[in-house]
C-alpha cells in the first residue's frame, strides 16, 4: 500500500502583521517569472498597467525550463516557405486527442493567436541573434506538405528550438538558448515600469471580506515578508510534479502505477530539474478555487512500465525478447504513460533501421517521439554518422536529434540481419524467432498493409537493404517519476479567472501556465512539438493584457 500525506494541502499560513516589513501597490501581481508569467509581465506593462513580478529564483539562478516550442503560422515559419495551416485543423485535433475534455475556449486562444505571441516575443531579439539560435523543427526538410497524418493522428509544422548549437553562448553546444530570448522580454518589461522582486515567492493571498483576491504576501529570500496589493494577481507559480504528496494524489495513474508494479515511492523522481511545488495551486484552493479533475495530464515517459525507451532513427518497427512486434508502433505514444505496453521485467526490445532510413523520415508526423522534430542543423552530422556507420560489437556514435548538448547515442551496424541479430543480443529461438518476424513483416511491407498490427502504410518501409542499424534496450520498472511536468491545474473561466465549487468568479484572481486548468486531459498531446512552452507563452500574453485591461 502506498503511504503518503493526503492533507497536502494544509490550511492557509496566517502572517503576523508585524513580520511584514513593507506594504506596496500595484495594478498587476505576477507571481512567477517563468515561461507564462514574464509574458504576462509584459503584455500587462505595454499596457498600461503598473506590474510587480515574484520570481522564486535569484537574478543569477534563474533558468526558464525548456526550448521547444510551437506556435500556428508564425511569420518566421511562413518565411521558410512553410504554408499556412488551418488553425481550426489544430485546434480539433487537440481536441480529438484530449477527448474533447479540455477547455475549447482557452485551446482556440492558444492557436489563434500564438502566431502573434511568437512574432512579438520575436520582435525585440535584434536579427542577427535569431539566425543564430532558432532552430526550425522539420520544415524544410523534404515532406510534401505541413500537415502529415499518421494512423488518423493529425500532426503540423509550427515548432521552434532556440538552441546555441555553435556555443556562442558559452553553456555549451546545442544547449537552450531559450533563456536568453526570454531576457529580452524581462528587459522589455521592465523598461516600461513592471518592477522585479528576484528570489521571492508567494506565501499566501489576501481577499476582501467578498473573497476577492485584493494582492499577496510574499516573502524574500532573506525571510522578509511583504505585502503586494493588487488589483489583480496572476498565479504563475509553475507545477507540482516536485512535490511528491500532490503528485501521488491528484495524478492517479502514477500513484496507481507504483502500486500495480509494487514500486517504492518514496523517493519519487521530481519533474525536470526537481519540479515545481504546487505554492501557487495551494495558494488558489486556499483562496476558494479547486482543482480540475481528472484524468490529470503530465509530460511523461512509458512511468515505470517497461516499455521500449529506444531512439534510433526514425519510427521503425519493435521487436520483442521473443523476436515479435507487440503494438502499432507508428501511433505517437510521446508524454503517455507506459501501461498500455506494460512488458515483463529484464525483457530485451529492439528496433531495427536499413540502408533507407533517412528516406522513412520523410514519412513521419511532426512529433516530439519521432526524428522529424530534429535540430535542422544536427541533420549534416546525423547524415555523416551514418554514412561512416562502422559494424561490430562496439556500435558507432550518432547525434540525437533531441536533448540538450551534443551527445550522441550508439548505434550498431551490421551487413546481415543474422549478424546484427546477434549484436542485439538475440540467441536461439529468439533469434530465429526475430529472423522470421522481419522476413513477415517485409512480405506485408511489399503487400502494402500491416494485417498484423494497423502500422500507418506510409511507414511500411520493408527492412531488406543492407548496411542495417538496431539498438536494443532491455525494460525495466525500478522507479516511477511525476513526469517532466505535472500539466493540471485549477479550474478556470475562458478567460482564465479562477472559478469556485459553485462555477463563481474570485475577482482579481487569474491562473497561467501549469496553474491554468483546462489545457491538457490524460497526456500530453504533441500534434506540434512544443506545445507546452507554446501555450505557456501565448496565454501569459493574452491574461497579462485581458488582467491589464479589466481592472
Amino acid at each position: 500500500m502506498i503511504e503518503y500525506n493526503r492533507d497536502w494541502l494544509g490550511t492557509a499560513p496566517e502572517i503576523d502583521s508585524k513580520l511584514i516589513v513593507e506594504t506596496l501597490d500595484c495594478d498587476v501581481l505576477v507571481l512567477g517569472g517563468g515561461n507564462s508569467g514574464v509574458f504576462a509581465a509584459r503584455k500587462a506593462a505595454e499596457v498600461g498597467a503598473d506590474v510587480i513580478v515574484c520570481e522564486k529564483l535569484s537574478e543569477k539562478r534563474y533558468l526558464p525550463l525548456g526550448c521547444d516550442m510551437a506556435y500556428v503560422n508564425a511569420d518566421c515559419y511562413l518565411e521558410q516557405g512553410c504554408e499556412p495551416i488551418d488553425p481550426m485543423e489544430v485546434l480539433n485535433e487537440w481536441q480529438r486527442r484530449s477527448l474533447n475534455r479540455t477547455n475549447p475556449a482557452l485551446i482556440r486562444k492558444y492557436i489563434l493567436r500564438s502566431a502573434e505571441c511568437c512574432n512579438w516575443i520575436r520582435e525585440i531579439v535584434p536579427q542577427e541573434e535569431l539566425d543564430e539560435l532558432t532552430v526550425f523543427h522539420s520544415w524544410p526538410d523534404g515532406r510534401d506538405g505541413v500537415v502529415m497524418d499518421v494512423c488518423g493522428q493529425k500532426s503540423f509544422a509550427g515548432s521552434i528550438s532556440y538552441r546555441d548549437f555553435n556555443n556562442t553562448l558559452g553553456r555549451g553546444a546545442n544547449n537552450s538558448a531559450w533563456w536568453k530570448i526570454v531576457d529580452y522580454s524581462i528587459k522589455k518589461a521592465q523598461s516600461h515600469g513592471a518592477k522585479w522582486f528576484w528570489d521571492t515567492v508567494g506565501v499566501v493571498l489576501c481577499q476582501d471580506d467578498n473573497g476577492d483576491v485584493t494582492g499577496a504576501i510574499v516573502k524574500s529570500g532573506d525571510g522578509d515578508y511583504r505585502r503586494i496589493n493588487a488589483k489583480a494577481v496572476i498565479l504563475a507559480c509553475g507545477d507540482f510534479s516536485g512535490n511528491r504528496d500532490m503528485v501521488l494524489d491528484l495524478h492517479d495513474e502514477v500513484r496507481q502505477l507504483a502500486d500495480i508494479s509494487d514500486i517504492d515511492t518514496e523517493k519519487i523522481a521530481g519533474g525536470m530539474f526537481g519540479g515545481g511545488d504546487g505554492s501557487g495551486h495551494k495558494m488558489g484552493l486556499w483562496a476558494g478555487g479547486v482543482m480540475e479533475p481528472g484524468p490529470r495530464a503530465s509530460v511523461n515517459f512509458s512511468n515505470g512500465a517497461g516499455a521500449p525507451d529506444i531512439a534510433l532513427i526514425g519510427n521503425y518497427p519493435i521487436f520483442g525478447g521473443d523476436g515479435k512486434r507487440f503494438g502499432n508502433e507508428s501511433i505517437c505514444v510521446f508524454g503517455g504513460q507506459g501501461y498500455i505496453m506494460r512488458r515483463e521485467d529484464g525483457e530485451r526490445m529492439c528496433k531495427i533501421a536499413d540502408a533507407n532510413w533517412e528516406e522513412n523520415l520523410m514519412h513521419q508526423g511532426y512529433e516530439h517521439d519521432m526524428s522529424s522534430t530534429t535540430c535542422k542543423r544536427e541533420w549534416d552530422l546525423v547524415r555523416e554518422d551514418m554514412a561512416n556507420y562502422k559494424t561490430g560489437p562496439e556500435g558507432f556514435p550518432v547525434h540525437c536529434f533531441t536533448g540538450y548538448g551534443m551527445r550522441p547515442h550508439k548505434l550498431y551496424a551490421a551487413e546481415t540481419l543474422e549478424e546484427l541479430a546477434d549484436l542485439m543480443g538475440y540467441e536461439g529461438e529468439a533469434k530465429q524467432g526475430l529472423l522470421d518476424e522481419i522476413a513477415h513483416y517485409n512480405e506485408m511491407c511489399h503487400a502494402g498493409k500491416d494485417t498484423d498490427w494497423g502500422r500507418d502504410p506510409a511507414l511500411m518501409n520493408p527492412i531488406e537493404k543492407p548496411p542495417f542499424f538496431g539498438e536494443a534496450k532491455i525494460s525495466e520498472k525500478n522507479r516511477i517519476t511525476a513526469g517532466m511536468v505535472q500539466l493540471s491545474g485549477l479550474m478556470v473561466t475562458d478567460d482564465m479567472q479562477v472559478r469556485r465549487k459553485d462555477d463563481s468568479i474570485i475577482g482579481g484572481l487569474y491562473a497561467v501556465g501549469n496553474c491554468c486548468g483546462g489545457r491538457y486531459a490524460i497526456q500530453y498531446p504533441t500534434m506540434m512539438a512544443g506545445n507546452s512552452i507554446g501555450i505557456a507563452t501565448t496565454l501569459g500574453m493574452v491574461v497579462g493584457e485581458f488582467a491589464a485591461q479589466n481592472i
